[in-house]
């Protein structure tokens, strides 16, 4: 028979117990968010990295002549580009992608070229006071080259990706999109929602030029620069740069190689 005179714990003695595992709990609960802050800001830094490194495997596939850094153009226009002394052999309908400096981030076509000057026209025009410049720099791609599937049809605000993409929804949200071939090439705009089941993303702009199934694109995750930091007769010391979320700061990554001339 149990005691009749045996206490059990106050109401008091309750309450500080409790204190005293809430002020063991806390810190340890701080501990695994700040843990798996880190582990985010971990993930999208090996995602930029990732990024970066494969972004340096598709400059193996161009010539060195085909990215360099602008120079002061000696004609007029909005739709002039002076390029680099050794740009190569440049071909109407090729892409030039401004990568680094003023005019930063534009992708136009080729339609035209003077040799003699190493002076490109494109279409369409530059953007309005965001021509480059002689602090420009640029990588020139056929059309076509850098592609990462086929357009599978479009409407005015819409592009629907290739059948094998990633099939939850809005995984490609935040992402950008180049139109790298085909009909509409040249553009580049931001993903805002994406519908993993018909594979259809949704952008923040409409198209200008509206890509068809001739089109082929291009996915990104993170914005870039591709600068070329030292030229020689026969080198080219390049840097990548990938831009990363943290928290509420933005963070860059760099990476730098050596190309020769071929």
């Amino acid at each position: 028979m149990a005691d009749k005179n045996q206490e059990g714990l106050s109401l008091i003695e309750v309450i500080v117990a409790i204190l005293l595992a809430a002020v063991a709990v806390i810190p340890l609960l701080q501990l695994l968010a700040a843990a798996g802050v880190l582990t985010a800001a971990a993930r999208r830094e090996v995602t930029a990295l990732n990024f970066a490194q494969e972004l340096m495997e598709e400059l193996k596939s161009v010539t060195s002549g085909q990215i360099g850094a602008a120079r002061t153009c000696t004609e007029t226009g909005d739709n002039k580009m002076r390029l680099a002394c050794d740009a190569g052999d440049i071909k109407i309908n090729d892409l030039i992608l401004i990568t680094a400096g003023r005019g930063e981030g534009q992708v136009r076509k080729i339609t035209g070229y003077n040799a003699s000057g190493q002076i490109v026209t494109v279409g369409p025009a530059w953007d309005t006071d965001r021509a480059p410049d002689n602090s420009s720099h640029y990588l020139i791609c056929g059309n076509g080259q850098v592609l990462t599937g086929a357009v599978q049809g479009s409407s005015a605000g819409t592009v629907g990706l290739a059948c094998n993409e990633n099939s939850k929804n809005d995984f490609y949200r935040d992402y950008f999109i180049m139109i790298a071939g085909g009909k509409g090439a040249g553009q580049v705009r931001r993903i805002t929602a994406y519908n993993g089941g018909t594979k259809t993303a949704t952008l923040g702009e409409n198209w200008s030029n509206q890509p068809d199934a001739t089109s082929f694109y291009r996915l990104y995750r993170y914005q870039y620069k591709i600068e070329v930091l030292a030229a020689t007769i026969n080198l080219k010391t390049i840097k990548v740069t990938t831009y990363y979320p943290a928290g509420d700061l933005v963070k860059e990554l760099s990476l730098t190689t050596e190309k020769h001339k071929r």
